[in-house]
This record gives C-alpha cells, sequence and structure tokens, in this order.
C-alpha cells in the first residue's frame, strides 16, 4: 500500500512538474536575422525560436516570406545540426538553505547539462549567497566548468535579485549571432540583495536573453519571484519539492533550447529599405519582424509591358516615341567630333612657327634679317579663318575690358603656349562648349552644364600645371646657369655677353627666356631691365634675389661674378635641402593622396555599381548632413597633411 501511494505521488510530481509547459500556449518567435548585413545576391540568415511545443519542429513544415514574396534556395534545419553558437548562463542559489542534499542535486543537474553542449556552445556559470558572484565567464571547456560546479559550497543568505542582475550581465559584448539563455535555480527567498525584485525584471526585460526558472519548492518558500523573472524573460518556469528532479528539469531547458531552427534562404527584396520577415508553421504559428535591410545588387532587368498601337504607312517616315531618333544623334554625334577634331588641329598645328617664328618673332625680324623681296609673310592659321579670328579678337576684347589681358598673357607665357590671350579662351571655352553639348544631348541640360564648367576648370588647371612645369624647370636650372654667369664674367665677358653665353649654352627653358633678355636689350632696354622680365614672366623668387643681386652690384659696385657664384652655391645648398626633406615627406604625401581620394572614389565606384546601397544617404536628411560633415572634416584632414608636408625652405 506504501508502494502504491509512492508512485501515485511520483507521477503526480511527473505531472506538475511539466505543468506549465503544457499548459502555455506553443508560440514561435524570430530571434535573429542577419538581413541588415545580407551577403552576396541577398543570402539571409534566420534563427526561430519554437515555445512550448510539445515536440522537435518540421523543418520542412517552416514557411518564409518578405514583404509577402516566398523566399527562395530555403535551407532550414535544426540547431543541433548548424554552428550557430549557443550561449548560456547557469545562475546557482548557494545559500545555506541548499546546504546537503539540494546542493549535490543542483551540481549533478547542472554537470549534466554541460555534458548535453556542443562543442561550439559556452556556458557561464554564477553563484549568489551572501553576495553574487561570477564563477567563470563564458566557455566551451567542459573540464573547467565541470571544476567550478564541484567547488560550489552552500552556505549563507539568499541574494537572489542580485544574482539574476549580475547573470544578465555578462551578455554584454557577446557575439551578435550568439542565442543567449539563462537558467536561474532558487530554493528560497531573497534576504540580502542590494537590487529590488523590480530592478531585477528590469533587467531581465532590458537584456538579450530567454531566462528559464527552476525553483526548489519548500513549504516556507514562494516561487512568485522565480516564476516573475521567467515570465519576464519569455521562457518556462519549472519547479519541484524533490531535488532528484532537477537534472529531468535541466534536461527539459536544454530540449527547450534545441527547439531552434536555423534557416537560410534568399530574399527577394534587392532595394535597401526596411522589410518584413514573416515565418509560419502548421498550427497557426506565425511570427513576423520588421528589420532594415542593406538592398544587394542584381543582374535582372525589368523589361516594362508596352502596346504597340499600329500605325499605317503613308509613304512618309515614321517618327519614334523617342525625344530624338538614333539618325539624328548620330549625325550630331559626328558633327561633335569633327568640331572637336577641327579646334584640336587648330590648336596644336594653327601657328606658323617657320625660322623659330611665333607672333613675337616676326615682329623681331624687323630687327634682324628681312623677308626675301616678293615673298608675303604668312598669317596665323587662325587669323586667315575670318569667322575664329573674329571670336579670337572679341574674346581677347572681353578680357582686357575687365583687366585681365595682362594676367593672362602671363599665364600662356610662363606655361610656354604660342597663343594669344584672345585664341587661348577661343579654344578653351570652344572645347568644354563640345563637351557640354554633348553631355546635354546624351543625358541632361544641367549635364551639359555641369561638364562645361568642369571642362573650363580643368583647362584652366592644365595651364597653371604646365606653367608651374616650366617654372620648376627653370629654378633647377638656375645654379648652373648663375654659374655659367659667373664664369662668363670672370673670364671677362660684359654682363650682356655673359647673358649671351647663357642663352646659346644653356637648355630650355632657360635658354628661351635669356634670348628674348638678349633681344630686350638690343632693342633698348637696359641689362637689369631685361632680367626683370624674366623675372615677371616665370614668376621665379630664386631668379628675383640674382637680379636684385645684379642691380645692387650696378648701384654700389663689387665683384658681381664673386656674387652671382655665392648666389648659386646658396641655390644649390637649398635645392639639395629640398631634394631630401621631398624625400623624407614622401610617404606622408603618399598617405595624404590616398586618403583624401579614397572616400571619393569608394563612392564613385558605389555610385556606378550600386546605386541603390548609395541612395539612403542622399535621400535622408541625416544622410546629407553626415555627408557634409564628412566633407568638412575631409577637408580639415586634407588641410592638416598638407600642413605637415609642406616644409618651407
Amino acid at each position: 500500500m506504501r508502494r502504491l501511494s509512492a508512485l501515485v505521488a511520483v507521477l503526480v510530481l511527473g505531472l506538475s512538474t511539466a505543468a506549465f509547459a503544457q499548459a502555455a500556449a506553443p508560440e514561435i518567435e524570430i530571434v535573429d536575422i542577419n538581413g541588415s548585413r545580407y551577403a552576396e545576391g541577398g543570402q539571409t540568415q534566420m534563427v526561430v525560436e519554437f515555445r512550448n511545443l510539445p515536440e522537435a519542429p518540421d523543418p520542412a513544415q517552416l514557411s518564409i516570406t518578405i514583404d509577402g514574396e516566398p523566399a527562395s534556395d530555403v535551407e532550414v534545419a535544426p540547431l543541433g545540426e548548424t554552428s550557430v553558437p549557443v550561449g548560456v548562463v547557469l545562475v546557482i542559489d548557494t545559500s545555506g538553505s541548499m546546504l546537503g542534499e539540494p546542493m549535490d542535486a543542483a551540481k549533478s543537474a547542472a554537470n549534466s547539462f554541460i555534458d548535453q553542449k556542443r562543442p561550439e556552445d559556452t556556458i557561464a556559470i554564477v553563484s549568489f549567497a551572501d553576495t553574487a558572484v561570477v564563477q567563470t565567464g563564458f566557455t566551451a571547456n567542459a573540464d573547467v566548468l565541470h571544476e567550478k560546479i564541484n567547488g560550489l559550497v552552500a552556505d549563507g543568505e539568499t541574494a537572489f535579485n542580485d544574482g539574476v542582475i549580475l547573470g544578465m550581465s555578462l551578455f554584454d559584448g557577446v557575439a551578435e549571432n550568439q542565442l543567449n539563455n539563462m537558467v536561474v535555480l532558487s530554493d528560497g527567498e531573497d534576504t540580502i540583495s542590494t537590487a529590488t525584485p523590480e530592478e531585477a525584471i528590469a533587467a531581465v526585460e532590458a537584456g538579450d536573453a530567454r531566462v528559464f526558472g527552476v525553483a526548489l519548492e519548500s513549504p516556507d518558500f514562494n516561487p512568485d519571484a522565480v516564476a516573475a523573472v521567467a515570465a519576464a524573460g519569455g521562457g518556462l518556469f519549472l519547479s519541484t519539492p524533490d531535488p532528484a528532479q532537477l537534472s529531468g528539469l535541466y534536461s527539459q531547458i536544454g530540449r527547450e533550447i534545441s527547439n531552434t531552427l536555423v534557416a537560410r534562404f534568399v530574399s527577394p527584396v534587392a532595394a535597401p529599405g526596411e522589410a518584413e520577415f514573416a515565418v509560419s508553421y502548421p498550427g497557426g504559428l506565425t511570427s513576423t519582424i520588421v528589420v532594415p535591410v542593406s538592398g544587394y545588387a542584381t543582374t535582372t532587368t525589368i523589361v516594362p509591358t508596352t502596346t504597340t498601337v499600329p500605325v499605317p504607312i503613308t509613304g512618309s517616315v515614321v517618327e519614334s516615341n523617342s525625344p530624338m531618333s538614333i539618325t539624328n544623334l548620330a549625325l550630331i554625334a559626328a558633327a561633335g567630333i569633327g568640331l572637336t577634331a577641327f579646334l584640336f588641329i587648330v590648336i596644336l598645328f594653327g601657328r606658323d612657327e617657320d625660322q623659330g617664328g611665333g607672333r613675337f618673332a616676326k615682329r623681331l625680324q624687323a630687327y634682324g634679317r628681312r623677308s626675301r623681296s616678293g615673298e608675303e609673310e604668312k598669317k596665323p592659321f587662325l587669323q586667315r579663318l575670318p569667322i575664329l579670328n573674329r571670336f579670337s579678337q572679341a574674346a581677347e576684347e572681353e578680357v582686357r575690358k575687365r583687366g585681365l589681358l595682362s594676367g593672362v598673357n602671363a599665364a600662356l607665357e610662363q606655361a610656354n603656349i604660342p597663343m594669344s590671350p584672345g585664341e587661348a579662351i577661343l579654344a578653351m571655352f570652344g572645347l568644354s562648349a563640345v563637351g557640354g553639348v554633348f553631355l546635354a544631348i546624351f543625358s541632361s541640360p544641367l549635364a551639359g552644364l555641369i561638364t562645361f564648367g568642369v571642362l573650363v576648370l580643368f583647362f584652366y588647371m592644365l595651364m597653371k600645371y604646365a606653367g608651374n612645369r616650366e617654372r620648376k624647370k627653370f629654378e633647377k636650372q638656375l645654379p648652373d646657369t648663375l654659374t655659367l654667369l659667373s664664369t662668363s664674367l670672370r673670364a671677362g665677358y660684359s654682363l650682356l655677353q655673359a647673358i649671351e653665353a647663357v642663352a646659346t649654352e644653356a637648355p630650355d627653358p632657360t635658354a628661351r627666356e635669356f634670348s628674348r633678355a638678349v633681344v630686350e636689350a638690343r632693342l633698348g632696354r637696359s641689362v637689369p631691365q631685361a632680367l626683370e622680365g624674366i623675372v615677371v614672366r616665370t614668376d621665379s623668387k630664386d631668379f628675383e634675389w640674382a637680379t636684385m643681386a645684379v642691380e645692387i652690384q650696378r648701384e654700389v659696385g663689387g665683384n658681381l661674378a664673386e656674387v652671382l657664384q655665392t648666389v648659386a652655391d646658396t641655390m644649390m645648398a637649398r635645392n639639395r635641402l629640398k631634394g631630401e626633406i621631398k624625400a623624407l615627406t614622401a610617404e606622408g604625401r603618399i598617405s595624404a593622396i590616398v586618403l583624401g581620394s579614397l572616400p571619393f572614389a569608394l563612392a564613385g565606384f558605389l555610385w556606378f555599381n550600386n546605386r541603390e546601397y548609395l541612395q539612403p544617404l542622399l535621400d535622408a536628411t541625416l544622410g546629407r548632413v553626415a555627408i557634409v560633415a564628412g566633407l568638412i572634416l575631409m577637408a580639415g584632414g586634407i588641410f592638416w597633411l598638407r600642413k605637415i608636408v609642406n616644409i618651407e625652405v
């Protein structure tokens, strides 16, 4: 009779143990999805938890949709067959009331739970008595976990709330794809915690972990606190008065955690933005979640359906629905290409430079040899074309009215471009207009206008670059030039004869500039004034010092050869120091170039290859603010790097 009563008690106990799980309705929840970080081609991974399900879920029964469209290439597997890690915090009551059989049963249940984990799963252990203590953080080493469990000793009060909060804090900083769970075991009410029950529940609700509560019942124990924590954490609450049943309860929790499916599929939503992911399972179980997705590039081209209306043929040409027919576009393109080639030929070959000529050289022929009788002086090519010549003169006149003629002429002379200001402006704006018209025809008027402005700026910068290149060549040759002047003066040459020697022996651009100075001196200018002309044309500060030395020598006297040699030695030392500085700052300069161009290059690459990825940044107000802030910071960084690597000597 006693055996029969004991059997009935065991059955009742088993039924009461699983009562909560059976009473609660089954449900599913999407707990993790990587839709915000699409892999190539829209590959997505989703983790779905099944709760209170009486049996293991069937992967074949899971249905997935995104914005109402079914996913493709769906592969669903149970959690145990995947590499998705599971993290569990075991929070164990080690107060004095657990002494004896309860503590031994708790250790046995925890060790059994550890033995069932997969290699990629991690477990942390927290104990609470007078205080809450972390026995070990997350680790996959089963030996360490068994050692910490077997070393637990029951003694002291019960700090239940502190133990719950400490256990939840261990999930801070764990991997995003880890499935977080916490199992809390206690046999008594909180007696010493510094935290309140409300704070413990708030910590559970704010955390990203499913919490399971296990209570060892006794006549004086009210398990409501454990049940409240489990309810706040979306897990099971299990209780038993018999410590020997703890291993069974922990096994039930393990099965509940393993009732998880991992699905991999291809999302049909390629555009960036928010997408609604939904799953369904037989029995009316559904779950939805809305997450932002980054979008991905597709190779599918959507061909719009059009209705063709038959047009009666009456012998006339049927006009196309496009703004301009292909034939007209081809004619315009051919005309534009021809005009561009014509202007290119005009710029390169439109100058007659017979006998080292050009316009300036031919003017000087009046002071040298005369043309042969009966031979007409050839005019420049542009002057032989009335229309282009008229435009060139009009452009030069407009520049003169605005006081810019001398500046344009100086820039052309410094760059050694054999063109008058009017011809240069006509060529610059003509080529820019051709490019702008091309873009206006094939893209939009705004694109054409922007292209026109960019090309004008490009040609201006190209002219400045050519001028700077000529100036650097001149300054690089300057020490040798001054040495040659000094040597000629020591040999008994006059200053003008020394300049002629430089014009004969030195390479261009030095020979070209000094030849012009010789001609100017023969036309009546003084030698210092002719040298000042070189300073103006080359914009060389170094040669300005040499010219200043010549002027001072003429006023106060002295050994000009020695002065010029001293200036040459100083410039040579400066050039050597500049070269050393340039070599030492090469890494900083290339770093500045790479760091300054990388954001723009990457933005251009994304714009042409995956424009939808950048579109939210351009459409959202916060995105535009971020772009402006980024440009300001980029400008500051570039300015800072330039100040670091630009060392004045």
